[in-house]
């Protein structure tokens, strides 16, 4: 009875939902920012010259991957939350579902990539532009994939494949909130088992087209997950921080404790080394086999300027955060949580830019060319990005209001 009672006040509608219309004035500043960003990225594009357009299109493409990771992420962990009937994440599991629920915005963002390759083939995948691939032995033999038809197929089906995942589970989730019936965890648990088969191949692809295809040359079995090791950590990293901002205004107090934040913190760490794990492996594979379509990827990221992005890369995004992490108490502490999850989404976008950006040169001799567009063009995704998730997260309960697990999640503790 007593327990029943502690629920119940904990649940209290001012603990568990924002107050009306908060981060209506952040969230608008930001669309607005991305706006104009989008402006500018596009003013610079059509008024300089080719590179400058194609430095346009990578940078934008830049900030779209970026977004996207970060909702496949969320929707990893919703999925497989559900297959583990983990208990402690109960009291999490809403804000990953709002980074899951962002494919449409997603979607969105990468309209204008998709009538870019129909409007001007070859800007920014160069297997699209006819006189580039004109007897190229490598493209010949991927012409039954690499090809306009089917890309945009495969670009269809795969935002087919995330929307309805995301719609259902969201659903389902939203509905319990409403009726209580605890039936809807075990309709969650059962539609992610194929769910998590069918995301796992879509990511896979998506990552295989618009991130590999940029190089249609290059190939990597590893890099899949690579992209799935940068999304994880950058969904664990947002959703951290949104629960400490909600944390700070009042909201989830007794929901969410030092208890789950330690566990974000475990998970976060352990997503570090794992990305820095997949890095080395897709490194050394490639350097081991040492075959020349594979090895131009790595050798123009260590040359001149773009070896000092790869060190930083290492050390910003591996190094400090472990030694920083390491610690039990830091993992537990909300300054040190905060400033780390921060870090690790700036990262995370020069994560991509070193992924992505050295594809304006065919050349490695020009170097790397930084210019404005290098940082309004990733802004312009990411902020109208941003600005909507903050409208999503007040449009909803924080928590999943009566997910049966909820009980055993609000009195989790931790032994490690």
């Amino acid at each position: 009875m007593s327990h029943h009672a502690d629920t119940s006040a904990l649940m209290s509608r001012d603990n568990v939902t924002q107050a009306p219309g908060a981060g209506k004035m952040l969230s608008v500043a930001l669309i607005a920012v991305g706006v104009v960003a989008l402006a500018l990225t596009l003013i610079g594009g059509m008024t300089g010259d080719s590179y400058a357009a194609r430095a346009a299109m990578l940078n934008y493409h830049i900030g779209f991957i970026a977004v996207l990771a970060v909702t496949l992420g969320g929707m990893a962990f919703v999925m497989i939350s559900h297959q583990t009937g983990a208990g402690w994440s109960a009291g999490l599991r809403r804000q990953f579902e709002n980074l899951m629920s962002m494919v449409p915005i997603c979607a969105v963002l990468f309209l204008p990539i998709f009538a870019l390759c129909f409007l001007s083939p070859g800007l920014l995948f160069k297997w699209m532009d006819a006189a580039y691939v004109a007897g190229d032995p490598i493209y010949d033999h991927k012409r039954a994939y690499l090809n306009m038809p089917f890309f945009a197929v495969r670009a269809i089906l795969f935002f087919a494949v995330w929307a309805g995942l995301a719609f259902v589970l969201m659903r389902l989730s939203l509905k319990q909130d409403e009726t209580g019936d605890k039936w809807l965890t075990r309709s969650m648990r059962r539609f992610s088992a194929p769910g998590i088969l069918l995301f796992a191949l879509a990511t896979a692809f998506a990552s295989f087209d618009w991130i590999m295809g940029l190089d249609f040359h290059w190939f990597s079995t590893m890099f899949p997950i690579y992209y799935f090791a940068q999304g994880i950590l950058a969904a664990f990293a947002a959703v951290t921080l949104i629960l400490l901002v909600n944390r700070r205004a009042g909201r989830l107090q007794g929901v969410v404790t030092e208890e789950h934040f330690h566990d974000l913190g475990k998970l976060i760490f352990g997503f570090i080394v794992f990305w820095a794990y997949i890095s080395f492996s897709q490194y050394f594979l490639i350097w081991y086999a040492n075959i020349p379509e594979e090895t131009a990827f790595m050798s123009r990221r260590r040359t001149g300027e773009w070896m000092s992005v790869s060190v930083v890369l290492v050390a910003l995004k591996f190094i400090v955060p472990f030694l920083v992490m390491l610690p039990r108490p830091n993992r537990r502490n909300p300054v040190i949580l905060a400033a780390v999850c921060a870090w690790l989404l700036v990262m995370h976008l020069v994560d991509f830019f070193w992924v992505i950006r050295p594809e304006l040169f065919s050349s490695v001799a020009r170097g790397m060319g930084f210019s404005w567009l290098d940082i309004v063009g990733p802004i312009g995704p990411v902020a109208i990005y941003a600005g909507v998730l903050i409208r999503t997260i007040a449009s909803r309960p924080l928590v999943c209001l009566k997910d049966p697990r909820l009980p055993q999640a609000l009195h989790h503790k931790n032994y490690i």
